[in-house]
């Protein structure tokens, strides 16, 4: 399906019928001009898509009828966490949300580590800019934006993960992202990415020792962005 999707909040949801309100109805209403009877297409950002028809355009909403709901259309098999460490660039983190978001990764986790540089952080942009790129490129599952997160937390949440990643350059005998991948069908999985400087040689034998796999993403040296899209590319394709 190639329809624009407008997102609503699962509570705007009453039965067979839905209420879009805010910045999306005005769009609907004032820039589209649709009217009633005309189709759109609509995602909770929990895992639903809905075909709806229009039934009621009203100053504070506008009203559709569900006619179909499609659970996670176009969802990758794995829950994919990103847990990466703050750039000096506010711009980049910015980037990897967007192109992570169109990729299929389900969780963003910033991370606070030995190299991070401090920086402000902000949050609601970080949440608007994968709502776009959400509605953008055909999903139903809005990622979550978690709070900057110290390295020690973010292992001990990774416990969760069936698959624990951690591209690591400096270490010459580790396998190749693909080849690990083809040992494994997680239903979930989380990828470290360092800041600029990296990751210290404490937090890497930390993540050892958690279970996390050092895997290799190519001969040559990446970009903190770089690595992130690279490593989630081959967790989605490995699906």
């Amino acid at each position: 399906m190639s329809q624009e999707y407008f997102y609503i909040e699962p509570s705007s949801i009453n039965g067979s019928f839905v209420m879009i309100s805010g910045d999306e109805a005005k769009h609907i209403s004032r820039v589209l001009r649709k009217e009633p009877g005309e189709m759109i297409w609509v995602a909770d950002g929990t895992g639903h898509v809905y075909e709806t028809m229009i039934r009621s355009i009203y100053p504070y909403g506008v009203e559709c009828e569900i006619l179909k709901s499609f659970p996670f259309l176009h969802e990758p098999a794995v829950e994919i966490t990103l847990a990466v460490g703050l750039l000096k660039n506010p711009s980049r983190m910015d980037w990897i949300i967007e192109k992570g978001t169109e990729l299929g990764v389900s969780n963003f986790l910033p991370l606070l580590t030995r190299y991070t540089i401090p920086q402000s952080v902000k949050e609601e942009r970080w949440r608007n800019i994968a709502l776009a790129a959400m509605k953008q490129c055909g999903r139903c599952v809005l990622p979550k934006i978690f709070s900057p997160m110290k390295f020690a937390n973010a292992l001990e949440y990774a416990s969760s993960h069936e698959v624990k990643l951690i591209p690591f350059e400096k270490t010459e005998h580790i396998l190749f992202i693909g080849e690990i991948m083809k040992r494994h069908s997680p239903k979930s999985a989380i990828i470290f990415i360092g800041p600029e400087g990296g990751f210290s040689d404490d937090e890497i034998k930390a993540a050892e020792q958690s279970g996390c796999i050092q895997v290799s993403l190519g001969p040559r040296r990446l970009r903190t962005e770089t690595a992130a899209i690279v490593a989630a590319s081959w967790v989605v394709g490995a699906e």
